[in-house]
């Protein structure tokens, strides 16, 4: 049995093995015991297990287990520049740990539908065009993290509703201010909220995220930080879980 996956996750075990997570093209998150992962040994050979690289792997038998033993396994690509820039590293680490928090775990192959693969699509996307900014040297944190959570959010299906008032349902776009909530997940009218911020920018790029194509990113101008707080704090709504608990993106920010 052949997979092919993105390393989510890694946990080293005894000298030289690793217990690895792979977001595989099905979009499930699947467990693999590695022996001699981590490299190293008399010939000092380098460890292919690295965050972001894309692995394909052959299963030791042909047995679908919670944790499967991998025997051979190929490098198909790896970032070049994300491990040199610090905050792409993290940034990284919060895709992966954003989707480790919903992702479902792969079970046996028999069950395995596509309605998943566009997360794999997500990611992968996100993972390699930021390793292009870098190389363009027009990496631009904020604006990948928003294209990242809208795209994702979309393809979850709890995208915030952008055309309508979540309380009076006044279509938002002939308004010239509206509010966003992250704790109800909505955008709301001048006349439903107490709010004076005018969030009518955040709304657009959202629109305009989720239908800019992933090479386009230089497109979406004008994120901040804190319009992807927002929209993280809309995702951890939905899954029931407190925006603390990612505890990569606190590093992130300084």
């Amino acid at each position: 049995m052949v997979f092919e996956g993105i390393l989510v996750h890694r946990i080293s075990y005894k000298e030289r093995d690793l217990i690895v997570k792979l977001l595989l093209r099905s979009g499930h998150v699947g467990s693999f015991y590695v022996y001699g992962g981590q490299g190293g040994g008399k010939k000092q050979k380098p460890t292919s297990f690295e965050l972001g690289n894309m692995l394909r792997i052959h299963l030791k038998d042909k047995k679908s287990t919670e944790l499967m033993v991998v025997n051979e396994h190929t490098k198909i690509w790896t970032p070049q520049h994300t491990r040199y820039n610090i905050q792409a590293f993290y940034l990284t680490c919060l895709y992966f740990e954003i989707l480790q928090k919903f992702a479902t775990p792969f079970q046996n192959s028999e069950f395995v539908t596509d309605e998943n693969e566009g997360i794999f699509s997500v990611v992968s996307n996100a993972l390699f065009y930021m390793d292009e900014s870098l190389g363009k040297k027009d990496f631009v944190p904020e604006q990948h993290l928003s294209l990242f959570m809208i795209k994702l959010l979309f393809h979850l299906g709890i995208m915030p509703d952008t055309d309508n008032c979540s309380y009076c349902h006044t279509e938002l776009l002939n308004l010239e201010s509206v509010s966003f909530m992250p704790a109800n997940g909505q955008f709301v009218c001048p006349q439903c909220t107490v709010s004076v911020e005018n969030e009518k920018g955040f709304l657009l790029r959202i629109k305009k995220g989720y239908q800019t194509r992933y090479q386009d990113y230089l497109d979406l101008f004008g994120t901040t930080f804190r319009e992807g707080d927002k929209l993280i704090q809309f995702f951890c709504h939905h899954f029931h879980l407190k925006p603390v608990e990612l505890k990569t993106y606190s590093l992130l920010l300084k």
